[in-house]
């Protein structure tokens, strides 16, 4: 790239304005970096909460903990709040906290070069500029999976994914095929099963589903939070404390806790299905937290009903009227496809190209590293909001927050110390993925299924191991020799 067209240049330009895009612009304007630019191609904020509007899309965090900390919500409907109230909330927060000037809509940045000592930007109308630095904001699981299946374009019904739910949509006595078992499936199976006619649901492989609490919050428990945060404040306190401890043994194969989710979901399946061929394709041969476990009290009790039928094995092809599985045609007239998402991987959104030409999908080609989660050698002032091993196992803002704090904190420092670049060292990489998957060999990460965590290269990046307490602490642990500075001329 030239600088012939680098009309203008930023201090900061953030990619992304979901969750932990607002999150970023939040604390930069609050840390007096005025200077910035976030990048959204949406026309909206909110990101996942935006585009999945599928029936029964929830999040599977308590909302008092799924929400940021310095901006608690007195008015969450219920322990775990439906998807369109957490899309209100992101947009409610850009809105308080005076940030959506700051954004522009509706565009990508497509490419960016490190080059003289600052990055050079193309965006998706192919406007050039520059910026000191880079925050990426964007998302965790957002990429669609659509698995090309022959035969999709003469299907004459209706075929989407998951996140392209069409508003229009009434299934109301249609004969409906759910392609997919994980999490999304999870949530919309019982929901289509309540108006469709026939549902038949096509599983490559089961999941584990625990039990979900359905607490509602009532108008004088809401009243009190916004009365008196300091009630709300403890409630959160709790939820932390809770999920802290949890989430980690939930995770390490063995512990009481991995055992008695497992117990638990076997004697829903029993409790919930009648048919014992049923029950036995329902139970997986994993451990319960081999892949990310789901919660819901109604998906196992939904393949007792009569309309419903569980298809074991993945789809082969689409007719003009139907889908083909194992030899076998079943006519229908709509297909869901809940096939997931591509593991996160920011070189499929964006192009960069670090010190010397190096391009981080070259770089990330054969295992995804990082710094701490938040920095990549090579690639100055760059910094990474759930990056490789940057999601946690509690809620992501848990992880979100203070990888915002230390890249929000590292820029101010930066501009007030003259200093023109900061990278870590491939030694510092390295030290770090190696306490990584020092951390992951005790745990369920790797007993005998295939995740979205840990696809391509056999290594979970996707997940921090630890709690958030830990993760919170490897900004506190900061040492200077890991990183190469470059001070302005």
């Amino acid at each position: 790239m030239t600088n012939d067209h680098a009309h203008h240049h930023y201090d900061v330009v953030v990619l992304g304005a979901g969750l932990s895009g607002v999150c970023a612009a939040i604390k930069l304007k609050e840390a007096g970096i005025e200077n910035v630019r976030v990048f959204e191609k949406a026309g909206e904020v909110g990101g996942t909460w935006r585009d999945n509007r599928y029936p029964g899309v929830a999040c599977d965090v308590p909302s008092h903990l799924y929400s940021y900390s310095f901006a608690p919500n007195p008015d969450w409907s219920r322990w775990y709040a439906p998807g369109p109230e957490i899309w209100d909330y992101v947009r409610r927060c850009a809105t308080e906290f005076g940030v959506r000037d700051r954004i522009t809509f509706n565009t990508t940045i497509d490419a960016a070069e490190w080059e003289s000592g600052r990055w050079e930007l193309r965006d998706s109308n192919g406007v050039r500029f520059t910026s000191s630095a880079i925050i990426s904001a964007l998302g965790g699981l957002h990429t669609p999976n659509v698995p090309d299946l022959p035969g999709r374009e003469a299907f004459e019904g209706v075929c989407f994914h998951t996140t392209n739910w069409p508003d229009d949509l009434d299934l109301d006595g249609a004969r409906v095929a759910v392609v997919g078992t994980g999490a999304t499936a999870v949530q919309i199976v019982p929901e289509i099963a309540d108006v469709a006619s026939e549902l038949i649901v096509f599983q490559r492989s089961p999941v584990w589903v625990g039990a979900k609490r359905e607490d509602e919050y009532s108008e004088e428990e809401r009243d009190e939070f916004r009365r008196n945060p300091e009630a709300m404040r403890a409630l959160r306190q709790e939820l932390w404390e809770a999920w802290e401890y949890a989430s980690v043994e939930l995770h390490r194969e063995g512990t009481d806790l991995n055992k008695m989710a497992e117990r638990r979901s076997r004697e829903m399946i029993e409790r919930s299905v009648a048919d014992p061929d049923v029950a036995k394709a329902l139970t997986p041969d994993h451990n319960f937290a081999c892949k990310r476990p789901t919660i819901s009290n109604r998906y196992y009790a939904t393949f007792d009903e009569p309309n419903v039928v569980l298809v074991s094995g993945g789809v082969d092809a689409l007719t003009t009227s139907g889908v083909v599985a194992g030899g076998h045609e079943y006519d229908v007239d709509v297909v869901v496809l809940a096939t997931g998402f591509k593991p996160f991987n920011v070189t499929n959104e964006i192009e960069l190209t670090g010190i010397d030409g190096r391009r981080l999908a070259d770089a990330w080609a054969h295992e995804v590293t990082s710094y701490k989660s938040v920095m990549v050698a090579g690639f100055p002032n760059l910094f990474f909001l759930m990056g490789p091993n940057g999601t946690g196992l509690q809620s992501a803002l848990q992880t979100v927050e203070p990888a915002a704090d230390f890249a929000v904190e590292t820029i101010g420092r930066l501009r007030d110390d003259g200093i023109a670049a900061i990278s870590p060292t491939q030694e510092a990489v390295d030290a770090f993925t190696r306490d990584v998957r020092g951390r992951f060999e005790n745990t369920t990460h790797s007993k005998g299924c295939t995740s979205w965590w840990s696809e391509g290269t056999g290594h979970n990046h996707s997940i921090w191991p630890g709690d958030s307490t830990e993760f919170r602490q490897l900004f506190v642990d900061i040492d200077p020799s890991d990183f190469e500075v470059e001070t302005s001329p």
